[in-house]
């Protein structure tokens, strides 16, 4: 059985709680893919998420996620990844690779993938999620178009729980769960900007 996370995770990008700065650039981007994506912030925010909508979309069939948690090493860099977005696919379009946790990845890695994401750049688009921009270098944020899912003021942070209430409900309706708008209200007031443990709360109704 799915968890309420997985079964509601954003199948497109316009399903995505993203402010609109985020999703009015990506679209742009959508229409040529020009560079590889970095999507940087706190844990729970949609980073992920989002990648795999935009993947779903731009590269249907044709994406890979690697945990770079536990593949981080310049070995795993210069093996499989590097046959991974260098080989080209049975699939029309471009292939996506998504690099999840990828400030995990050691340094000496970082660093190998510089040749890599300019060289194959036309057949193949990385996206980087994590949490430490700082754990980043520098030259592998120049080959990428960086976007900070953190909400930085109060009118985007309020304008973000409006739409991430507006998931709940909808949500809360399909699944018939038993819950007052005030119980709501706390739930969003506790855990947000944590959107994962917004949605995971409401299995306790």
């Amino acid at each position: 059985m799915y968890s309420l996370t997985e079964k509601y995770r954003p199948k497109k990008l316009s399903e995505c709680i993203l402010p609109l700065r985020i999703s009015n650039k990506l679209e742009n981007w959508k229409r040529n893919k020009p560079n590889h994506l970095i999507f940087y912030g706190s844990a729970g925010i949609g980073k992920t998420s989002t990648a795999i909508a935009l993947a779903e979309e731009i590269s249907k069939d044709n994406y890979v996620i690697i945990n770079a948690s536990k593949d981080n090493s310049v070995d795993f860099i210069n093996g499989y990844f590097l046959k991974l977005i260098s080989c080209g696919s049975l699939v029309a379009g471009k292939k996506t690779i998504i690099l999840d946790e990828a400030d995990q990845l050691t340094e000496k890695a970082q660093t190998s993938l510089r040749r890599p994401l300019e060289e194959f750049s036309q057949i193949c688009t990385v996206i980087f999620t994590f949490n430490y921009d700082e754990k980043i270098i520098e030259p592998l944020k120049s080959r990428c178009f960086q976007f900070n899912f953190n909400i930085s003021n109060n009118d985007e942070k309020n304008e973000m729980k409006k739409i991430c209430k507006k998931r709940l409900r909808k949500i809360i309706k399909r699944e018939k769960i038993n819950i007052s708008n005030s119980e709501l209200d706390e739930v969003v007031y506790q855990n947000y900007p944590d959107i994962r443990k917004c949605i995971n709360q409401l299995e306790l109704y």
